[in-house]
């Protein structure tokens, strides 16, 4: 039994249940997929590739998608260090340690953030599409599986209107703010990242 799919097909697969989540609850919304952005001055790979960016009345909310299957994923924290990710795949005895996709998304926030409006809401998740997939019941928040999407979409819904901390969108505004992501992305296609991540390893 494989980990995981292979990352194209999670991530259409992904793509297409946040389109089904987020639809009924925001009567116009933009999803845009590998959104390729600049990482700052110094960073080790100097672009990032994001999933997903679902852009609606409530504001951007960024989806990084894992192809993980039929595992059990967990954390080990520790005082000293940042917690240690894992998965054990159903039916085997060992784990194997993965990349913290929190904190990945987490930077790719925070870049993104520089480089918009601060009046517009910017979140992210990490979004575990496939089925058979089991989470430590000490999870982050922003790590959610396809189960969860219908919840999320109505909570980023609720808490937009009601919260008012960030101005909302309307249908023109929804547009603008995808131009920007794809000004901000420009030239750079998918082909360059994986480049830079092929620089990145020699």
């Amino acid at each position: 039994m494989t980990i995981a799919l292979q990352s194209t097909i999670a991530s259409s697969l992904g793509v297409q249940q946040l389109a089904n989540a987020f639809s009924p609850a925001f009567s116009h919304l933009r999803i845009l997929r590998n959104l390729v952005i600049p990482m700052p001055e110094g960073h080790a790979v100097r672009t990032a590739r994001i999933d997903a960016v679902v852009v609606c009345e409530t504001g951007v909310y960024l989806f990084e998608i894992k192809a993980w299957r039929n595992a059990f994923v967990y954390r080990k924290k520790s005082d000293q260090s940042p917690p240690r990710w894992f998965l054990q795949v159903n039916g085997c005895k060992n784990a194997r340690e993965v990349k913290d996709p929190a904190w990945q998304g987490g930077r790719k926030t925070t870049q993104l953030r520089s480089l918009l409006s601060d009046d517009l809401r910017l979140q992210y998740f990490v979004l575990l599409p496939c089925e058979g997939i089991e989470l430590e019941g000490v999870m982050p928040a922003a790590v959610i599986t396809q189960q969860d999407l219908p919840y999320i979409a109505r909570l980023v819904r609720n808490n937009g209107r009601t919260a008012r901390t960030y101005r909302l969108l309307d249908a023109q505004g929804i547009d603008r703010t995808v131009e920007r992501l794809l000004e901000i992305q420009g030239s750079l296609s998918l082909e360059d990242h994986e480049q830079n991540c092929r620089e990145r390893l020699q």
